[in-house]
């Protein structure tokens, strides 16, 4: 019998050339299993959840595959008491996902959006009353030294940008390693680049966005539940806070995110930064042959593995 493989959310054409039809046995997005028994791998994205309730009802599941880097969508910790190995694309999206960031800095910052929202609107004139900042000479806080966080700091350099950075492990200031209160201090345009755990979750609270210099900028490309939508929305309408750009809404309630959304100062893309044709090929490759090579009996590199199982015999 040949395994189930259970895609939750689309991948790009191409790669299921990975998964030929006289090995497996692919269930597209949209679609149930005729027996979840049969299902050996599920492969997701970010939007759809596999949760306690969908691991158990595959009770041959040998592994979980999410497409791009964050797993808030997976249940790994029950996923790892089932002795399920769940796999991730780290470094594949960090191009991308760099260049959204400094687009949305540009449009921000430089209030690109602005001119060209008036030109559509016929108002050539708009540009006698523009005086939009220049990225040059401003200091950027790289909130996270992952993949993406390193290549923005990069574009950020190149542009003229003097960058610093704050992780996890501490670093040497000569080399630009911030505490993050320091960095929110410091910073004239912060870019957050963490992943979304219980400690991170509203890390962007009214304290934390208090430090940020009176005029500075929070870009926001990681997870939108890392800032606090209210704390956010009192710091722009009380002009300590000059904009927010993120691929991703706040957390908070609908009142507070729809005037967000109203004001001129926030720019929002619907978490699209890695959705370019390029990279969505390559995290659809990737991830299904993570599929292919466990069903098949190899062992996955450390680097794409997010939690500990033991290895097949």
């Amino acid at each position: 019998m040949k395994p189930v493989v259970l895609i939750l959310e689309p991948v790009d054409e191409r790669a299921y050339a990975l998964l030929p039809s006289d090995r497996f046995a692919v269930v597209r997005p949209g679609t149930a299993p005729a027996d979840y028994a049969a299902v050996r791998a599920i492969v997701t994205r970010g939007k759809e959840v596999v949760d306690r309730g969908l691991i158990d009802r595959c009770p041959g599941l040998r592994v979980i595959v999410r497409n791009g880097v964050g797993v808030n969508n997976i249940d790994v910790e029950h996923a790892t008491e089932r002795g399920i190995q769940v796999l991730n694309v780290p470094g594949l999206n960090a191009a991308t996902v760099a260049e959204h960031t400094v687009g949305l800095m540009l449009l921000l910052v430089r209030d690109m959006h602005r001119l060209i929202t008036e030109v559509k609107g016929g108002n050539w004139d708009y540009r006698l009353q523009y005086s939009g900042r220049e990225l040059r000479g401003l200091q950027l806080g790289v909130v996270g030294r992952g993949d993406i966080g390193k290549r923005v700091a990069e574009i950020a350099g190149a542009m003229g940008m003097r960058t610093v950075y704050s992780s996890r492990v501490a670093g040497d200031p000569a080399r630009g390693y911030r505490s993050l209160p320091d960095l929110l201090a410091e910073s004239e345009v912060v870019s957050l680049h963490i992943p979304l755990t219980p400690e991170t979750r509203g890390c962007m609270d009214a304290a934390a966005l208090g430090r940020m210099r009176t005029g500075s900028y929070l870009i926001n490309t990681a997870r939108g539940e890392l800032v606090d939508g209210p704390a956010l929305l009192a710091a722009l309408e009380s002009g300590h806070l000059a904009g927010y750009a993120s691929d991703l809404m706040v957390a908070g309630d609908a009142a507070t995110t729809d005037r967000l959304l109203a004001r001129p100062d926030v720019l929002i893309t619907p978490h699209a930064a890695s959705l370019t044709e390029l990279t969505f090929f390559e995290l659809s490759e990737r991830g299904l042959q993570h599929v292919a090579d466990v069903l098949g009996g190899k062992i996955a590199a450390d680097r794409y593995r997010v939690n500990r199982v033991a290895d097949p015999a």
